[in-house]
């Protein structure tokens, strides 16, 4: 097995929020899935068609699939697009694949690093612990 860096994790876990994300667009016909949740349009946790199960707390949405489980919070207008250490490490222990690669301290001194480079930043108002791709 061969070793991954924190960017292709960070792509992955992505990857997988906007396919969770694209579960509920799809389904409900909107994008402020967390006030559809506060507001009763959805479910607060079930199933639903390319999740095997998922739940809405706080200010965040797990979601389970076959092959990994995805946690995410959302950020400022419904962004889904954020990440944290914690976040990282929970997601990376559930996949089938690439299991055991990473820990929370070294993923944290790698956003660490890619925030020092400006590859990645906290969004000033955003009250979650979400770290952001820089564009």
């Amino acid at each position: 097995m061969s070793k991954e860096t924190i960017e292709e994790l960070i792509d992955e876990f992505l990857i997988e929020s906007e396919y969770a994300a694209n579960c509920f667009y799809k389904k409900f016909n909107r994008k402020d899935l967390l006030s559809a949740s506060k507001d009763g349009t959805i479910e607060k946790s079930g199933k639903i068609e390319g999740l095997q199960h998922y739940a809405f707390h706080g200010i965040g949405l797990y979601a389970r699939r076959k092959n990994c489980e995805i946690d995410f919070d959302f950020g400022l207008d419904d962004r889904i697009d954020g990440f944290d250490a914690w976040r990282l490490k929970d997601f990376a222990k559930s996949r089938k694949v690439k299991k055991g690669l990473w820990e929370n301290d070294l993923i944290q001194s790698e956003l660490d690093r890619l925030e020092e480079i400006g590859e990645i930043s906290k969004l000033k108002g955003d009250i979650s612990s979400n770290y952001y791709k820089s564009k």
